[in-house]
């Protein structure tokens, strides 16, 4: 059973013969209960305040993950290995987020229907006539280290994570591949 403020006995409502604790006695003002708690509370939204705005400051822009069949992540968000001189995000040319800021970059299609689980789509998906083949890549940006996707913060605040991939697209006997990105 949970005890709230109210069930908590004034320091006038205590028997005449109780101890007296000796907790507190060197304050000039003679604390009570109610007041000793709301300090307490306010001390724990003090602290909590400043744990949360601190967080905020120092959070990296990026950051490694693994994903899944061990997919690596990138550990920072400008591929600078592969583009020197960086790169600027473009927005989405297929899936639910045609319609926000560019967060990704690269490919020849760009977008939410190339992901599963957060990460790029892996295996094959048939949709007579035609035959989709997902293939996760980590050559796609870097040339010493193999990655496959990066997560950042786009400029309206939001993290996605994007994710590299070959898309073969098969029909009538012809076969296209394309480089796609994930956008989780």
């Amino acid at each position: 059973m949970a005890l709230t403020l109210d069930q908590i006995p004034d320091l006038s409502a205590a028997p005449p013969n109780a101890p007296r604790s000796r907790a507190l006695t060197g304050l000039r003002v003679k604390p009570q209960r109610r007041t000793v708690l709301r300090g307490i509370a306010f001390s724990a939204f003090a602290v909590g305040g400043f744990v949360a705005s601190t967080t905020a400051r120092f959070a990296s822009p990026a950051h490694a993950e693994t994903g899944p069949g061990g997919l690596t992540g990138w550990d920072r968000n400008d591929c600078k290995d592969a583009y020197p001189n960086g790169y600027s995000e473009q927005k989405d040319n297929v899936g639910a987020y045609t319609s926000r800021a560019g967060a990704c970059f690269g490919g020849a299609y760009r977008g939410s229907t190339y992901c599963a689980s957060g990460w790029h789509r892996s295996g094959t998906v048939r949709d007579a006539p035609v035959v989709y083949n997902y293939k996760p890549v980590s050559n796609a940006c870097g040339t010493t280290t193999k990655k496959n996707a990066w997560r950042w913060t786009t400029p309206d605040g939001v993290w996605w994570r994007c994710s590299d991939g070959n898309t073969t697209v098969s029909a009538g006997g012809t076969s296209n591949t394309y480089f796609t990105i994930c956008r989780y």
